[in-house]
């Protein structure tokens, strides 16, 4: 039976299984049940590799999710919440490793909670960056979150790229999992009969294409035709497979003897086999598996006349919850260590995804203003023009008014006028 040390690590030598009950301040902590770690308990990392469709979906997740910035800003009040840059906070979610780049960083952590359920990053200090911190992804494959017994994360089971496991205190950890115990349940897991299926299906096409339908003929010869003799036949096989793939008289013409002739076969074709509609089938099992709309990764044609439809869904109903998700475990775990005070909140920038066109948003605050929203100078910035003196003025033009008309390309005459 083993105990926790003071710093948090296991003293003395390596836990030998996440079966057997160790203790935990004197409290007896028993892991869920599940394969040992030491044994690769997943195979997330081969349906990545021969699986497009859950590679499709996944990615696509990850991609958007990852591509959303995380802000930091402070609660004064309900109405007063400015945003925070230069806070340790603030620099670690801008930078969050040497050499990291944010969207890196939570590509990989989504992608963990994706194929395994669970993700899991440790905060280190660090002399050499800005905020004084890094965090170290820690690969959902070779890490695992031991259960209390009530559904709580007692430990951090690690193993090291050399095999050494250990385990740790939660305290200096950030990480989340799904329902189904500590670990979770990972999707690929259910979808394992469907991606079984849909692997079966790609190898019988591809059994299909190479054994029946690249040549749909057959040669054949008289009936009173005379007996082939052995070397005869197989010089004509040997002729024959010139003409074939590596034969050196691709897309020549073969002499066939006399009396032979070519008869044309019903073959399989790409209708037949259903290729098309399999894959298909299978990417729109996948993304309902993780609750996106096949539409959005090509599973199911959509129209133009919805693709904004699509793009405001895809940040408020499919991607929404990922997110929530990570602006929730980073404050409930990254922010409580960095801001004791407890007066700073991460949120993820959906509005920065979500942002029309710069025509939209500038139609959209002109009428919702009622006047210019913008000055000569800001105008100016934003076609890399240098500053005019006077103008950071905001003009308003004379037919804009309070009360008057609604924007200033609105010049309809006023009715009392009239």
């Amino acid at each position: 039976m083993a105990v926790f040390s003071s710093g948090g690590v296991l003293a003395g030598t390596v836990f030998p299984s996440l079966s057997t009950p160790w203790q935990v301040d004197g409290t007896v902590i028993v892991p869920d049940p599940g394969t040992p770690l030491v044994e690769a308990a997943s195979d997330a990392p081969g349906v990545w590799r021969t699986q497009p469709s859950v590679r499709k979906v996944v990615d696509f997740i990850a991609r958007n999710v990852a591509s959303v910035p995380l802000h930091v800003f402070e609660r004064r009040d309900d109405n007063d919440r400015p945003r925070v840059t230069d806070h340790p906070l603030a620099r670690l979610l801008a930078e969050p490793a040497p050499g990291v780049t944010p969207f890196r960083f939570w590509h990989g952590i989504v992608v963990d909670f994706l194929l395994h359920d669970r993700w899991c990053a440790q905060l280190l200090p660090n002399a050499d960056t800005l905020s004084g911190y890094e965090l170290r992804r820690i690969p959902a494959s070779r890490m695992r979150l031991l259960d209390d017994g009530w559904g709580r994360v007692a430990a951090v089971h690690i193993v090291d790229p050399d095999g050494q496991a250990t385990e740790h205190d939660p305290a200096g950890f950030v990480f989340d999992h799904g329902w189904g115990g500590a670990n979770g349940v990972p999707p690929i897991e259910t979808l394992s009969a469907i991606l079984a299926e849909s692997a079966e299906a790609v190898a019988y096409r591809r059994g299909v294409w190479r054994n029946g339908a690249r040549v749909p003929m057959v040669i054949e010869r008289p009936v009173d035709a005379p007996a082939w003799s052995e070397s005869s036949r197989n010089r004509f096989v040997e002729m024959w497979r010139r003409f074939t793939r590596g034969g050196g008289q691709e897309g020549g013409t073969p002499l066939l003897e006399d009396g032979m002739t070519v008869k044309e076969i019903n073959a399989f074709t790409p209708k037949d086999t259903q290729d098309i509609e399999g894959r298909r089938l299978t990417d729109a099992e996948v993304a309902s598996a993780y609750h996106i709309a096949p539409e959005l990764v090509g599973a199911r044609e959509g129209t133009y006349s919805n693709i904004e439809a699509y793009r405001q869904m895809l940040y408020r109903d499919n991607l929404g919850p990922w997110l929530t998700q990570i602006e929730q475990t980073c404050n409930a775990l990254l922010a409580s260590q960095l801001d004791r005070a407890g007066g700073l909140y991460v949120e993820a920038n959906v509005e920065a995804k979500l942002r029309g066109s710069f025509e939209e948003q500038a139609r959209i605050l002109q009428a919702s203003t009622g006047a210019p929203w913008l000055t000569r100078n800001e105008a100016r910035a934003r076609a890399n023009l240098p500053a005019i003196e006077g103008g950071d003025e905001l003009i308003t033009p004379l037919n804009v008014t309070e009360g008057g008309l609604a924007s200033p390309q609105d010049t309809a005459p006023d009715p009392e006028g009239a």
